[in-house]
């Protein structure tokens, strides 16, 4: 057993010490902050204009309207936390390099993944503006923002996967940006093509922004947290996978 958890031990620290790199080197790039930036104002205009916040008699301080535009406005800001990831191709096939495929993906990962954390942070002047003037679902706040970070989990890995496959930052960019669009919007084919009910309900069940609907009215809902958990390992086993294989020269 102690023997297990030091091996364990080891294999974490190797993977806070890729963290940390990819972490400082994220926060040290321009697109951060404009990803951030957009995430914030869009959030907020959305929520303020949009909602009609200051319209007296329309305003509500329900605050959908904040959280539902959050998962599309992830699809330009999320590629730009993964797109120069993997840049540096010498790194995949080092073979010298202390660093599993699994603890390259699982450090790249949580690099983006924190960073897309610290991009929700100054969205909170939205709910902090709100209570000035009326009184905020505190259990709606708190359902929407673990949804949001559960979105951006998966959204993180597909960006991950995606990038250790395109050949460089910018087509990475335009590749995750299309297929997070993809797989956030499916859940409207209905809406405009006629769908047999069993097509439609697949739609639904493979979007991420639908599994966010409930989050975001403040319903927790076992299933979309399932969904999150199991779309994310899948795309960090993938990513894993096709690493391994480059580095054989099967791919």
């Amino acid at each position: 057993m102690n023997s297990l958890i030091q091996k364990a031990a080891r294999w974490l620290g190797v993977v806070a010490v890729l963290w940390r790199k990819e972490l400082r080197l994220l926060l040290a790039r321009p697109p951060f902050y404009v990803a951030t930036a957009l995430l914030t104002a869009g959030g907020a205009a959305q929520f303020f204009l949009g909602g009609r916040f200051f319209d007296y008699g329309l305003g509500s301080t329900d605050l959908n309207f904040f959280f539902s535009t959050i998962p599309f406005l992830s699809i330009l800001a999320v590629p730009a936390l993964t797109m120069g990831q993997w840049d540096a191709g010498g790194l995949l096939f080092d073979e010298s390099l202390p660093l599993s495929e699994n603890q390259l993906v699982v450090g790249k990962w949580l690099a983006s993944f924190c960073g897309a954390c610290l991009m929700l942070v100054p969205g909170f002047c939205v709910p902090v503006t709100v209570s000035f003037f009326g009184t905020l679902d505190l259990a709606q706040l708190f359902v929407g923002h673990v949804g949001m970070v559960l979105y951006l989990a998966a959204a993180c890995g597909l960006g991950v996967l995606l990038g250790s496959v395109s050949p460089g930052a910018v087509s990475a960019y335009l590749v995750t940006s299309v297929v997070l669009a993809g797989f956030s919007g499916i859940h409207l084919l209905p809406r405009f093509l006629s769908l047999p009910s069993w097509l439609s309900r697949l739609c639904q069940s493979l979007s991420f922004a639908w599994h966010f609907d409930s989050a975001g009215k403040g319903i927790v809902d076992s299933r979309d947290l399932v969904f999150y958990l199991v779309v994310t390992v899948t795309l960090l086993k993938v990513s894993a996978g096709l690493l391994r294989a480059r580095r054989r020269g099967s791919l």
